[in-house]
């Protein structure tokens, strides 16, 4: 018999008001509807698999991890991980395809869920699976209007710059020769117009697996082309480069990955999203731009959408979003649901403004201004919250009496923007939306990376913050976030993130070590080309024959402004047990908090003799054994006392932080919960002058306010405030 593939419409509930209550596993939305649907017929499901994933994991996971190598160590982990939980579920799938009670069978990897239409039996036996979480019904929502409206010719004149371009200062950042070279933006949306003129040149090159520059998720084709004006509009704006007569992109020379999410009606599903994220970690992508999202999502899958975007955080993939626009749309989506999801995802970085009430994840949302720097009124407004959702329970507004999370993040013009045209290679039209303001940022992303490739998510939302012309109320507000982005004053911020360079020379390349062991010795030269004083680290590890990671030491360094601090002879004793084989000695520095900024690294050749097992000791050099004035000296003595800031803040359940002590010292730090009773001491004794780093674990505790008390040689006291967020 044919099966009949059925879009279920949610109201359905309604109809079946009195069914039992649905099994927990299946969703709210979907139980009704399988009450109703015939045996024969299709429901098209998304299914959550166990483990549920953890954008923390994935952090933890490529914290030592080179920038430019993170996405592909993501994509790597997030794979390995989904592959395994799915295996099973996929091969009953597949067996029920043949059999005719399932298709369109897709496996999502970093959310671990699969996107499938199936009959009613067989959703009940999949919720029936322990390696299944949530199964939630999918439906093809219209998310942008069914039509963009007729077609606004903005004109072609000769070396035209549209207004919203200007207003960021973007030709005064391609006069410094950043106009986003190298820098992929993939674009979900409607797809892409890559004829046009204004991008035919700087699409990205997909190879012969994507002859046409990305993918169309909608229809599951190599071809996103554009068939509805939206998304040519999105991508114009971040690239145009001016060929047809106007240009309309904030970084012309970016190149544009093509990733259609949504039908030729404006229609589309979280799946097609999720699988155009897996899509762009795969292949590389470096900033993420989409503006659209939805209201009314459920937990389970707000979940999944804030972990796709931790995800993408630590791909270093700098992500940005529209905010929507129901600003004036009150009484249909109030606060906190005005603004829609995935923007409601926390940013990467928190500003100072935002009560530390939750932890970051990796979305920066964006709210539209017109030519008069004002507010859209249409823009929409903030606080969100995440008060419902596991695994964070955070930002929570409770009714209005929390603060939430603030959005929008930053504002950008978005009124009568003029960009490509959709249906005419040589055409531009105009369009109003906050989906105008979130490519015009995305464009100044693509500027800053061309400036840095390797700047992380959370640098560039702080830049952009922290250099946004100030508009509203003072400080970041849910009206104006941290205000109107400023590419020109956001590119002059660049040069006051830390730059640290380490160079590793051995004395014999390649290094043998004889059977019974033996050492290795090298010098060091670590560069500090940053006009500060930074806090920071040196890292050493092996890489041993087996793959396995083995640390070794790790020091806190003061790296003075604009020297070079050199260890010479620096010895490191390989056993006679060390199994043989080929080892890898890496050296690593960055900034506290740690973020790993540069690496450097050699082989060395170990000759028979140990185990494979990995159960044995590398002798450690100590880098710092130098006498006093010599260019060795690393490590200066801090000038005073100071209980540096704790990282990450707020934090679930470990934070880090350091002591800074000009002279040999008793030290006692202890941390108090918010009633002064005393929860943890982190030292109690005499510690030598330096940087010592202690961790509080928080796991036994329960959420709320900490103070860490420090106390030195009992006259120097300071405290500071953490929250342990869970």
């Amino acid at each position: 018999m044919k099966r009949n593939l059925i879009l279920m419409i949610v109201g359905i509930a309604l109809l079946v008001s009195t069914a039992a209550a649905a099994p927990t596993v299946i969703g709210d939305e979907l139980f009704p509807v399988l009450q109703v649907t015939g045996a024969d017929e299709y429901v098209h499901v998304l299914v959550l698999m166990t483990p549920e994933p953890s954008g923390q994991d994935v952090h933890n996971y490529v914290q030592d991890v080179r920038a430019e190598d993170r996405a592909a160590v993501v994509w790597d982990y997030v794979s390995s991980i989904a592959d395994e939980a799915q295996e099973n579920l996929l091969d009953r799938l597949y067996e029920a395809e043949q059999a005719g009670d399932a298709h369109s069978i897709r496996s999502l990897k970093i959310g671990n869920a699969i996107d499938v239409e199936a009959t009613p039996a067989l959703i009940r036996e999949m919720a029936s699976r322990n390696d299944v979480r949530v199964i939630d019904l999918l439906i093809q929502e219209q998310v942008l209007p069914a039509s963009p409206g007729p077609a606004e010719p903005g004109g072609n004149e000769l070396d035209e710059i549209d207004w919203g371009v200007v207003r960021v200062n973007a030709p005064d950042v391609w006069d410094l020769g950043y106009t986003g070279e190298g820098v992929i933006v993939a674009v979900m949306d409607t797809g892409v117009n890559y004829n046009h003129l204004d991008l035919a040149s700087h699409m990205w090159d997909g190879g012969p697996s994507y002859p046409n520059h990305g993918w169309d998720f909608a229809y599951n084709d190599n071809n996103p082309s554009d068939n509805y004006g939206h998304g040519s509009h999105v991508a114009g704006s971040v690239a145009s480069d001016g060929t047809a007569g106007s240009q309309c992109g904030v970084a012309p020379d970016a190149l544009i990955m093509a990733l259609k999410v949504l039908n030729d009606n404006g229609s589309g599903d979280y799946a097609d999203v999720w699988a155009a994220i897996d899509f762009q970690v795969a292949q590389g992508a470096n900033v993420s731009t989409m503006s659209l999202g939805w209201h009314n999502v459920s937990a389970a899958s707000r979940s999944t959408f804030r972990t796709h975007y931790e995800a993408l955080n630590a791909a270093n993939i700098v992500s940005v979003n529209s905010a929507g626009n129901d600003g004036s749309n009150q009484n249909w989506y109030p606060i906190p649901d005005n603004v829609k999801t995935p923007a409601s995802v926390p940013p990467p970085w928190l500003h100072p403004d935002q009560p530390l009430n939750g932890v970051p994840a990796g979305q920066i949302t964006i709210g539209s201004t017109n030519s008069n720097d004002t507010i859209s009124s249409w823009s929409s407004r903030g606080p969100c919250t995440w008060e419902n959702e596991s695994p964070w329970f955070d930002f929570p507004y409770a009714g209005g009496a929390q603060p939430g999370v603030i959005k929008p993040d930053l504002c950008a013009p978005g009124e009568n923007i003029k960009s490509c045209l959709h249906n005419n290679n040589s055409g531009y039209t105009t369009m109003s939306g906050t989906s105008m303001a979130t490519p015009i940022t995305a464009g100044v992303c693509a500027l800053l990376k061309s400036h840095d490739i390797n700047l992380s998510p959370a640098d560039i939302d702080q830049i952009l913050e922290t250099t946004a012309l100030e508009l509203g109320a003072a400080g970041k507000d849910n009206t104006y976030g941290s205000g109107r982005v400023d590419a020109l004053a956001a590119i002059g911020a660049v040069g006051n993130l830390p730059d640290l360079n380490v160079n590793l020379n051995p004395l014999y390349d390649p290094y043998y070590v004889p059977s019974s062991g033996g050492t290795i010795v090298f010098d060091a030269i670590i560069s500090n080309n940053y006009d500060v004083n930074t806090e920071g680290q040196v890292r050493t590890l092996a890489i041993l024959p087996n793959g396995n990671e083995y640390p070794l030491m790790t020091y806190n360094v003061t790296f003075q402004p604009g020297i070079n601090i050199t260890a010479n002879n620096v010895t490191e004793t390989v056993p006679g047990m060390a199994p043989g084989g080929t080892y890898t000695y890496i050296a690593q520095v960055g900034p506290t908090p740690w973020t790993l900024v540069d690496e450097d690294s050699f082989e060395f050749i170990k000759f028979g003799g140990g185990t494979d097992s990995g159960d044995f000791e590398l002798g450690n050099g100590n880098w710092f054994e130098t006498a006093e004035g010599e260019s060795g000296e690393l490590v200066s003595a801090p000038s005073e006392f100071a209980l540096n800031a704790a990282y990450p803040n707020p934090f679930n359940p470990t934070t880090t932080l350091s002591v800074s002590l000009p002279e040999v010292s008793d030290l006692t730090v202890n941390v108090f919960n918010i009633a002064g009773q005393q929860v943890a001491t982190l030292v109690d004794g005499q510690m030598t002058a330096g940087q010592h780093s202690f961790v509080f674990d928080g796991a036994s505790l329960s959420s709320g306010i900490y103070f860490i008390h420090a106390n030195v040689s009992g006259q120097l006291n300071t405290t500071q405030k953490v929250m342990l967020a869970r």
